[in-house]
């Protein structure tokens, strides 16, 4: 957070060095610094918001390695059942449990997939509430900032109007 903090501070830096435009409230930035400084706020993420990316992204191989997964043990219960159609008890039990692990299998990926979304989620809603947090702090400074420009070309313009005795 104090990463963060600091190039805020950076950017305001690059504001208060700006050259103001003359009556338009309106000042000139250094592109390729301000430029900079974002590309060093994402550089230096948290960790946390990275992970979550990654969940997210392996979320879909996660799901297929889990559907794999049961297809092959699926496949391996019909290969086991068929070498033992000489007993239908046998049988009927190896596809029952071929059934039960199928299901196990579907609520572990769902569980799986539930708790990695939910995880991404939670991660996200920071990342989400933090970047809130800046652009109202931007927003701030941004007001604060406009408003002493506006009071010295208010102060400039009655200067001008005592100069010329108005």
């Amino acid at each position: 957070m104090d990463a963060l903090l600091d190039y805020l501070d950076n950017i305001e830096e690059v504001l208060d060095k700006s050259k103001a435009i003359p009556l338009t409230g309106r000042v000139t930035v250094d592109k390729e610094r301000i430029l900079d400084i974002v590309n060093e706020i994402r550089l230096n993420l948290p960790e946390d918001i990275r992970f979550a990316q990654r969940i997210v992204g392996d979320h879909d191989k996660i799901l297929e390695d889990a559907r794999h997964r049961a297809a092959s043990l699926l496949e391996d219960a019909k290969i086991e059942a068929k070498s033992m159609t000489n007993n239908n008890e046998i049988y009927r039990r190896a596809s029952e449990q071929a059934s039960e692990l199928m299901e196990e299998t579907k609520r572990s990926a769902r569980e799986v997939r539930l708790n990695a979304m939910d995880y991404a989620d939670e991660i996200l809603e920071k990342a989400e509430n933090q970047i809130r947090q800046t652009m109202e702090n931007m927003e701030q400074q941004h007001r604060r900032i406009m408003e002493y420009y506006e009071g010295i070309i208010d102060i400039i313009y009655q200067n001008r109007q005592q100069l010329r005795g108005r």
